[in-house]
C-alpha cells in the first residue's frame, strides 16, 4: 500500500479501527494503548487499511442489493517479460489447512516462550485439534523456532479478536497484548501469578502449563 500511495501521492491511512466520517477515523496508536483521531486532508484519493477485527461482520439478507463490479483489462503489452532479478522465489509455507484461520478463528490458543521448546508446543496443537480451535504464538515462542511466524499474534504478527482467547505460558507483553486484547473472553495459564497477561484476563489461572494441559486433553470432549 505505501508504494502505491506514493505513486498516487497521497498519504496513506493504517489500521483504521472507526470510521468516523468520509475523511475521519480511528487508529490505535502506542501499542494500542491509545487511540487516535486522524482526518485526511488530502485532494487525491484516500488509501486506508482497515482492521478488521475492529469491524462486525455483515450478513446479506435476500432483500439486500448487491452490484457486481466492473472488471478492467489491463494491456500488460509493453511491460518487460524478463525477470529482473530483483526477488526470488525461495519456498511456500502455509499452515495445517484442518485448523481454523488464525484471523478469523472463533477460539484461538496460544502458546509463549514458557513452552520451553517446539517438542513442547506440540501440546497447544493437541489442545487445539480438540477444541477445534487456532494455533497461536507469541513473537518470543517464534523467534525461538517453536513454530513458523505465520502463527504469531501481536503488533508485529496478526490482530485477533475471537469469542474465546486462551494463553499458555504467555507473560503479556505490551506488543502482544495488541494483538489479542479484543477477544471477547481471555484466559490466561501461567505460573507467574503477577505475568501482566493476568491484567487483561478475564479468566487466569496461576498454575504450571505442563500440568494444566495434560489435564485439559484428558477431561476435555472431542470436538463434534
Amino acid at each position: 500500500m505505501p508504494r502505491a500511495a506514493a505513486l498516487l501521492d497521497v498519504s496513506p491511512v493504517s489500521d483504521i479501527m472507526q470510521i468516523i466520517g468520509d475523511q475521519t477515523f480511528v487508529r490505535p496508536i502506542y501499542a494500542g494503548n491509545a487511540l487516535c483521531k486522524v482526518r485526511y486532508v488530502g485532494s487525491g484519493p484516500c488509501m486506508m487499511s482497515i482492521r478488521p477485527t475492529s469491524f462486525p461482520v455483515s450478513f446479506s439478507s435476500d432483500k439486500s442489493k448487491l452490484d457486481a463490479a466492473p472488471i478492467s483489462t489491463i494491456d500488460v503489452s509493453n511491460l518487460d517479460a524478463e525477470p529482473v532479478g530483483k526477488s526470488t522465489w525461495l519456498k511456500q509455507t502455509s499452515q495445517d489447512a484442518e485448523r481454523p484461520d488464525l484471523s478469523s478463528a472463533h477460539i484461538v490458543v496460544t502458546g509463549g516462550r514458557g513452552l520451553k521448546n517446539a517438542e513442547n508446543f506440540k501440546m497447544i496443537e493437541k489442545l487445539a485439534d480438540k477444541i477445534g480451535a487456532a494455533v497461536g504464538a507469541t513473537r518470543a515462542a517464534v523467534d525461538a523456532g517453536y513454530v513458523p511466524n505465520e502463527l504469531q499474534v501481536g503488533q508485529t504478527g496478526k490482530i485477533v479478536a475471537p469469542e474465546l482467547y486462551i494463553a499458555f505460558g504467555v507473560s503479556g507483553a505490551i506488543q502482544h497484548l495488541a494483538g489479542m486484547k479484543d477477544s471477547k473472553v481471555i484466559v490466561a495459564v501461567n505460573k507467574d501469578a503477577d505475568a501482566p497477561i493476568f491484567q487483561v484476563a478475564d479468566y487466569g489461572l496461576a498454575a504450571d502449563l505442563f500440568q494444566v494441559i495434560p489435564e485439559l486433553l484428558e477431561k476435555l470432549p472431542e470436538k463434534k
